[in-house]
C-alpha cells in the first residue's frame, strides 16, 4: 500500500517507474515524501514538482493506490491475490471495483468486464490474457455499460475512445505491437 511507504520507499519507486516507463529523470522534487504524503498530493501538485512528467507519476500512483485497495477488498489473508503487478495474477484477480463507492477508473472497468466472460465475453475478451492484449468486440455496447457506471447516458464509443486514448499517455493502456482496430493491451510492470 503506498500509503504505508516510507520516503525510501517513495524514492525507489521514483526511480523504479522512470526505469520503467524511460521518464526524465526527477531528481529530488519528491525526496523526504512519505507515501502518506504522496498519495494526498493532487495531479496538479504532481505537475509542479515534475513538469514533464508528474501527470504520469500521478496515474501510476493512482494504479498502485487502486490495487492496495481492491486487495484489501479481496478476501483477506487469500495469497493468490498479491495485487495489480503480481505477474500473472494482475489478469487473475477478479475484483468488483464498483463496491464501497470507491471512484472507478476505464482501465479497471475494462479489466472487469473482460474478468466475466461469462456475463461480457460478446461485447469484450482477451486474446492473449498473459500480455494483457484484448479486443472490444462490440464498442456501443461497451461504451453503454461505461455510460451506466458513471451515470453518463450520453456515453458513445468515440468519448470511450478518447478515455482510452489518454491511457497511452500514462502508460497504462497501449495499441500492441501489431495493431488491429480495437484492440489494445495493459502495460503492466514485468
Amino acid at each position: 500500500d503506498p500509503a504505508d511507504w516510507s520516503p525510501g520507499n517513495v524514492q525507489k519507486w521514483i526511480l523504479w517507474t522512470e526505469h520503467q516507463y524511460r521518464l526524465p529523470q526527477i531528481g529530488k522534487s519528491f525526496q523526504e515524501l512519505s507515501g502518506k504524503d504522496l498519495c494526498a498530493m493532487s495531479e496538479e501538485q504532481f505537475c509542479q514538482r515534475s513538469p514533464a512528467c508528474g501527470n504520469i507519476l500521478h496515474a501510476h500512483l493512482d494504479i498502485w493506490k487502486s490495487a492496495a485497495w481492491m486487495k484489501e477488498k479481496a478476501s483477506p489473508g487469500d495469497g493468490r491475490y498479491c495485487g495489480e503487478f503480481c505477474d500473472a495474477s494482475w489478469a487473475d484477480s477478479e475484483v468488483d471495483s464498483s463496491c464501497a463507492g470507491q471512484p472507478i477508473h476505464l482501465w479497471q472497468f475494462l479489466k472487469e468486464l473482460l474478468l466475466k466472460p461469462h456475463n461480457y465475453g460478446r461485447f469484450i475478451r482477451w486474446l492473449n490474457k498473459e500480455k494483457g492484449i484484448f479486443k472490444i468486440e462490440d464498442s456501443a455496447q461497451v461504451a453503454r455499460l461505461w455510460g451506466i457506471r458513471k451515470n453518463r447516458p450520453a456515453m458513445n464509443y468515440d468519448k470511450l475512445s478518447r478515455s482510452i486514448r489518454q491511457y497511452y499517455k500514462k502508460g497504462i493502456i497501449r495499441k500492441p505491437d501489431i495493431s488491429q482496430r480495437l484492440v489494445y493491451q495493459f502495460v503492466h510492470p514485468v
